[in-house]
Formats: structure tokens, sequence, C-alpha cells
């Protein structure tokens, strides 16, 4: 009876698991899956049903205590498979159809990089998404394990070093979405976050279009230095796309004006806290891989940031989006 209970309950946990995570964006993997789950389901009512024969034989005859067993066992191993088997149904065909869509989402050290497929879009530590849309996002790590979680929605991805995995999101209204990743992946865990910036449809069509087509153009003195401080500074880990940055150690800073936080959504993205991030980013962030760039001077400081400011494109201000 042990033996019986401790199969049917890990084929009960196999099932729930297998359903909830898939990495085939066909849905065909999906298919076999729910098979295996009906298979199972099957399978599970047969021998409960055996028991409860069973157990209404010895009743008759005039059993023991443990006909009560033999009868409450299989109604509670009913309930689990029902409630266990229902809530991976829910989860998996909760985002129906083809995604729109397809984000490469590669987790670091401790932020978040964000590549739309199919076009030159690529954020870093904020990912826009349109509201009411189904995108499918594809997780792989470069160094450690890690695990994006937005409680929100209910998505946690697993991302691990040389492998895919796939999850399907759909936010239903547009707003500030704070994610954080759920591994101990070092002392800068606690800091490694990121932000879901979930705009309308129209006004996210728009934003990738203008995104996709940004090229940057430095219109004041400062930020035009800036620009050249940029490239002999922070080039080497850092890219801005249209200029000589191409580094790819440290986050993608083509459109960081447009962003609402820095350093992984540890501050709000203010100049001043720009100023403080870039002076001693090390004192702000355990274990963070960006040095302290003390040597730069208060003009040198600041023409540095007047320049990533004017990384943006204009018409876009996701500070005012709601926070659920």
């Amino acid at each position: 009876m042990r033996r019986l209970v401790f199969l049917l309950l890990a084929g009960v946990a196999w099932a729930h698991q297998a359903t909830t995570f898939s990495d085939d964006p066909t849905g065909t993997e999906s298919g076999r899956l729910l098979l295996w789950v009906s298979i199972f389901a099957v399978v599970s009512v047969a021998i409960i049903l055996g028991a409860l024969l069973y157990g209404r034989k010895r009743a008759r005859g005039g059993g023991d205590a443990m006909d009560a067993v033999w009868l409450a066992v299989p109604v509670i191993l009913v309930a689990v498979v029902g409630i266990l088997g229902a809530q991976s149904l829910v989860q998996l065909f909760s985002t129906t159809g083809r995604p729109a869509f397809g984000v490469q989402v590669t987790a670091h050290r401790y932020w978040w990089d964000f590549d739309y497929a199919g076009t030159p879009v690529r954020l870093s530590n904020e990912l826009v998404l349109p509201a009411g849309v189904t995108v499918e996002l594809r997780f792989t790590s470069t160094d450690a394990f890690h695990a994006l979680s937005v409680p929100e929605v209910g998505l946690k991805a697993s991302a691990i070093p040389g492998q895919n995995t796939r999850a399907r999101v759909r936010f239903k209204k547009p707003g500030s979405y704070l994610g954080f990743c759920t591994e101990q992946c070092g002392l800068g865990a606690k800091q490694h976050r990121m932000r879901v910036l979930v705009l309308e449809p129209a006004a996210f069509d728009r934003f990738i279009d203008a995104a996709g087509n940004f090229a940057p153009r430095p219109q004041t003195t400062e930020a035009r230095r800036g620009a050249e401080l940029f490239v002999r500074h922070c080039a080497a880990c850092h890219t801005v796309r249209g200029n000589e940055a191409a580094g790819t150690a440290g986050p993608d800073l083509t459109l960081f004006g447009n962003r609402t936080t820095l350093g992984a959504a540890s501050l709000p993205n203010t100049p001043a806290n720009l100023r403080t991030w870039i002076r001693a980013a090390p004192d702000l962030k355990p274990d963070v891989r960006m040095p302290a760039f003390t040597q730069l001077t208060e003009d040198e400081l600041n023409a540095l940031v007047a320049y990533l400011e004017s990384l943006r494109v204009s018409g876009f201000d996701f500070t005012n989006l709601p926070q659920p």
C-alpha cells in the first residue's frame, strides 16, 4: 500500500512539473506531455477503482480499521490528482496559440540581457512588452544558475549555462512589474533585479520601431564630449549601437536614457544617482563587476552623464507606468 501511494504521488508531481515547463515553441512537446499525463490519469483511476473495490470487498467481509484507510487513501489521491491536474492544465493552456514574438533572455552576474528576435533591438535590465499579447521568453545564462521570477504573472523560469528553457507570458494590463532572481547566485543576488515595462500594443509597436532605427546623435557639446569619454572608458565592456562601443561584458546601453532604473533596478535612473553609480558602483552593489571611476573629474563625469541621458528615443516616459 505504501509503495502504491508513493508511486502515485511521484507520478502526480512529475506530471505537474512536466506540464508547467516546456521547451517547445510550437506546442508539440506540450501535446506529448499532455498525452503522458492523460495516460497516467487513466492508470491512476484504474488503480484507485481497484483499491475501492478491494476495500468494499473487505468491508463486506467484516474488516478492521485498515478498511477505513483503504477507502480514505484513494479519495485523497483522487483529490490530489484532480487539483494538480487542473492546475497544470490551466498553466499549460493559459496562454493559448503561438506567441506573437520571442525574446532571448540571457542572465549574467548580476544583470539581464533581452534580445528581441528578428529585430536589432537589444535591451538590458528592463524588458519592454505589449499588454494582452503572448510572448515567448527563452532563457540561458553565461556564468551561473539564475532564475527569473515575476510574481504578478506567476512567471518563474530557470536560466542555466549551456541550456535553453522557455516560458510563455502574457501581461493583461500596462504597468511596471518587478522581477528578481530567486537563485543564490552570489553576493549580489539580492540586487539581481529587473523591470518589465508593459505598454499598450500600439505604443509598444511604436517603441520597437523607433528603437530598431535608433542611432546616437548627441546634440550638445557636453554630450558629444561625453561620447568620446564613453568610447575611451566604457566601450571595452558596454555596447551602444551606432558608435565604436561594442563590449559585451556589461549591459547594452543603447537606450539607457529610456530606462527607469540603473544597476539592474537597484536605483532610480536620475542624473544624481548615475553620477554616484559611475563613481562608486562597487560600494552600491556587492560583487558588481563594474569598477569605480574615481579618476574622472567633475566636468568629465557631467559630460558622461549627459551623453548617457541622451541615449533615448523621444516620446516614451516609462516612469509614469502604474506600479501593480
